[in-house]
């Protein structure tokens, strides 16, 4: 069974269709909408509630449908692994999410609860461990963990979320992979990393590469990956590495496709090792949306890697518009034509049909 797919909503008008035209413009998703107030306490409650079901039948007719916050929180918490699918520059999402936590904590005050972050790196683990600890404050959070040369999305929007975490005890888990290791992977490839370094994101290749050769992941490649690489080639920024280094030329598809491998991996497997440490836990990742919508980025590979099936994880895209949920129809759509919402892509395969499917809901 595919894992439902519950999208949280600030305000409704973010399923309405988008003009390409916006996005040619560079405006984030959520940046047309109202600036939230910095009090977080209550932000779920005022928040519109969705439930994705997904349909696994030739058919595919998912189906959008309301719920109250009450319930979301009753289906996220079912589960083993929560993803939390963001905006990384939008303080509405980390206010979201932080109000969240608190909610899974009071529904729940003595479960093992953790927060994985994709902004920390692994090296880092020690820093959030001592914040937690209190021997150091987020200030010292920020230096230590090198945000503004390793993550640059700015701090402050993610403060909530850190003190929402330290506030309803949750542990913190740095998820993301090492630049340097990162850096190492889009020079050269996978091959490029020594094996003991390369293990410690992918410990089993063979998982690894079951886990690739699925029609539901080839999906997610071709409608999520792919136009992403595209896009970094238009914007004329495959000529370095995210850890510095020059590239004679622009960083081939190859070399950006397994250095999202490594990045994904890292906050799968990461999230895997805690979830069999604490196995009636629940993780809550807070991560980028790309890496969440559909399920094959992370959340897929993180039950694939902690041997569980998919209905025990859940995904969340917040304040998503119908832009979050496009794939390559982007690059043929007139500019001022709407974005069609977007509910499921293809997970199994289709006889004689190699296509990609866009399927809208109800």
């Amino acid at each position: 069974m595919m894992n439902r797919l519950v999208a949280v909503l600030a305000a409704a008008t973010a399923l309405e269709p988008v003009a390409r035209r916006t996005l040619l413009k560079g405006v984030p998703a959520a940046a047309a909408l109202a600036t939230p107030a910095l009090a977080a306490d209550n932000a779920l409650q005022k928040t519109s509630c969705f439930e994705v079901i997904p349909d696994s039948s030739l058919a595919l007719k998912p189906k959008l449908t309301p719920i109250k916050p009450d319930k979301c929180i009753g289906g996220l918490k079912a589960a083993k692994a929560l993803y939390l699918g963001e905006h990384h520059n939008s303080l509405r999402d980390h206010l979201l999410q932080a109000d969240i936590l608190r909610a899974l904590r009071r529904s729940e005050p003595r479960r093992p609860m953790a927060v994985g972050l994709e902004a920390i790196q692994r090296r880092f683990q020690p820093v959030l461990d001592d914040y937690l600890r209190g021997a150091i404050g987020l200030e010292q959070l920020e230096q230590q963990t090198e945000w503004s040369t390793r993550w640059t999305w700015p701090f402050a929007n993610y403060v909530p979320v850190f003190e929402a975490a330290r506030l309803n005890n949750f542990e913190l888990l740095a998820l993301n992979a090492d630049s340097e290791d990162l850096g190492v992977v889009e020079m050269g490839g996978l091959a490029g990393l020594p094996n003991a370094t390369l293990a410690k994101y992918i410990p089993d290749r063979r998982v690894f590469a079951d886990f690739t050769n699925t029609t539901a992941f080839r999906e997610y490649i071709a409608y999520v990956v792919a136009p992403s690489y595209r896009s970094h080639k238009e914007m004329g920024i495959l000529r370095q590495t995210i850890s510095g280094q020059q590239l004679k030329e622009d960083m081939p598809f190859k070399n950006f496709y397994s250095g999202r491998m490594l990045w994904d991996n890292s906050m799968a497997n990461t999230g895997a090792v805690w979830t069999r440490k604490n196995p009636s836990g629940l993780l809550v990742s807070v991560i980028g949306a790309d890496h969440v919508k559909f399920g094959g980025g992370v959340p897929n590979r993180y039950a694939y890697a902690a041997g569980l099936d998919l209905d025990k994880v859940r995904t969340v895209i917040l304040n998503p518009s119908a832009v979050d949920t496009a794939g390559p129809q982007l690059e043929t759509l007139r500019a001022d034509a709407p974005v069609p919402l977007t509910l499921q892509i293809r997970f199994a395969a289709a006889a004689g049909d190699g296509g990609i499917p866009v399927i809208n809901g109800d």
